[in-house]
């Protein structure tokens, strides 16, 4: 859309015509087809070992052709707005080169085949490859914005890529990237995304947390941190960022040039919450903080200030991780849940669930941890419980799951604990006590069957809980600023979240 002031005396009145978008908006598939005449002589080698690059070099003179047609094509429609060229020689322009495009691309699709084991030059097989070109749709970046990728790629990407997993991907399968282990298509089209950006471009996307926090993703995080990166994360409650979907944790991905010499910092933000009334004010309060410490695999900690960064400092200099204080005494026993809300589901006691008959039945949820002594058991109880651990939480995980390396790999040693923070054993009991006297039984319905659920409530033990952090303060060496950080931390929104820290079915 033009706005001008009309012209008489100019060719159309003075306005200026809109650009022709035929060759600035392209289809097909990003993550099938050759990006750079490197790609194409790589391809050759592997296949043709030893001999000559000779369909090589004629694919890259024809793509020199197209890309003088392209320029002649340009600089008629700049001269057109001019008057100084007429339609009939822009359209045979526009066609020449539409012409040897599609040629140029015809030969690449049949070379490209031959890589998945497709004869695109048999004959007989002609079905075969046009079933392949059909569930493929390649797209040759190398042709299609030829000027651009000769350069070195472009400026900026941004983007919205696509969830999927990978099991879910019928037509065709991704080849050749480093993110395939991920399991899902969205790291692999960003992998895509940096091979056409230029070295100094930058990048933009949305992506689900677990791009920056979860073990599968390692390989997408070894492709992210190749250039300069600011990470932010914004949790889905009690507001988030897009209405309409169940779940949306996210995180904004902003990738800048590559690093010269060694890896520049990470950069990340704490994971975000607000309310809808807060949104307005949502961005500009970001701020983002070196997030280099990587202790946990695939994690690249949510740190958003220098008191969160002392605290995991901290955390790390005791070294002992929990996982070597297991046990197989089946008596001394932790139970938790995967799932993560406000607070922690972590008990020294299994909650009641009963059927439609009355009967009791197993909580499908939680998992167990073993101890040598019951006040091992008591202090891990604690600790799980703790806001410390939930702090922990948001700067690991995914805000989902409580997964195993989450709990194996913190630094916790319960028998220290004994001499250390001996008060954890009593705050255990008295917090057990807490849950049991304020839960609540809920009668849940299901198609299959009614069930009734003790349900565990713990923002009414958070003095208790703010007990327990006080102690761990002191067991990590926090300052009393640190101390009063945890134990303060997100609390205007973890205990105003009726039902969000109920017990599991």
């Amino acid at each position: 859309m033009a706005q001008v002031d009309p012209d008489p005396s100019k060719p159309n009145l003075g306005v200026e015509p809109l650009p022709d978008i035929d060759f600035n908006i392209r289809a097909g598939n990003t993550l099938v087809g050759y990006t750079t005449i490197d790609e194409i002589r790589r391809s050759h080698q592997a296949r043709y070992p030893g001999f000559p690059l000779t369909e090589v070099q004629k694919l890259e003179v024809q793509a020199q052709s197209m890309a003088k047609l392209y320029s002649l094509f340009c600089r008629l429609q700049t001269n057109g707005s001019k008057g100084e060229t007429t339609p009939e020689e822009l359209a045979n322009a526009k066609n020449s080169l539409r012409r040897e495009q599609q040629r140029l691309a015809d030969e690449l699709n049949r070379y490209l085949a031959g890589d998945y084991g497709v004869d695109a030059h048999n004959v007989k097989k002609a079905k075969d490859f046009e079933k392949w070109r059909g569930s493929h749709q390649p797209f040759h970046w190398f042709i299609e914005f030829y000027g651009i990728m000769q350069s070195g790629g472009f400026d900026a990407v941004i983007g919205n890529p696509p969830y999927l997993d990978l099991r879910d991907l019928t037509t065709y399968t991704p080849r050749g990237f480093s993110t395939i282990a991920t399991r899902n298509l969205y790291p692999i089209v960003l992998e895509k995304c940096q091979s056409i950006t230029a070295e100094n471009g930058r990048q933009g996307y949305i992506v689900p947390v677990s791009s920056v926090a979860t073990e599968g993703y390692l390989s997408f995080q070894r492709v992210l941190t190749q250039r300069n990166l600011f990470a932010s994360s914004y949790d889905d409650r009690p507001s988030h960022l897009f209405d309409g979907l169940d779940k949306n944790t996210l995180s904004i991905l902003l990738l800048g040039k590559k690093p010269i010499g060694p890896r520049d910092p990470v950069y990340s933000t704490r994971l975000a919450r607000w309310n809808a009334e807060e949104r307005e004010t949502l961005f500009a309060l970001v701020r983002y903080s070196i997030a280099n410490e990587q202790r946990l695999p695939g994690c690249l900690p949510k740190i958003g200030n220098p008191i969160e960064a002392s605290i995991w400092r901290k955390l790390f200099e005791r070294s002992r991780p929990l996982s070597v204080s297991y046990s197989a005494a089946e008596e001394n026993v932790v139970y938790y849940s995967r799932k993560v809300n406000a607070f922690m589901q972590v008990l020294d006691f299994v909650p009641q669930v009963r059927d439609g008959k009355g009967k009791l039945r197993p909580p499908s949820e939680f998992k167990t941890l073993l101890f040598d002594s019951k006040a091992e058991a008591a202090a891990v109880c604690c600790l799980f419980n703790s806001t410390l651990f939930r702090w922990f939480m948001d700067v690991v995980s995914d805000g989902s799951h409580l997964n195993r390396r989450e709990v194996d790999n913190f630094p916790f040693d319960p028998k220290a604990t004994r001499t250390e923070c001996p008060q954890l054993v009593p705050l255990a009991k008295r917090l057990s006590r807490q849950f049991q006297e304020t839960s609540e039984q809920r009668v849940m319905r299901y198609k299959h069957d009614t069930l009734t659920v003790q349900c565990i409530i713990p923002r009414h033990a958070k003095s208790i809980i703010d007990e327990i952090d006080q102690s761990l303060g002191n067991y990590y060496g926090f300052t009393d600023d640190e101390t009063d950080f945890i134990i303060n931390y997100d609390i205007k929104y973890r205990i105003g979240q009726d039902g969000e820290d109920d017990g599991e079915e």
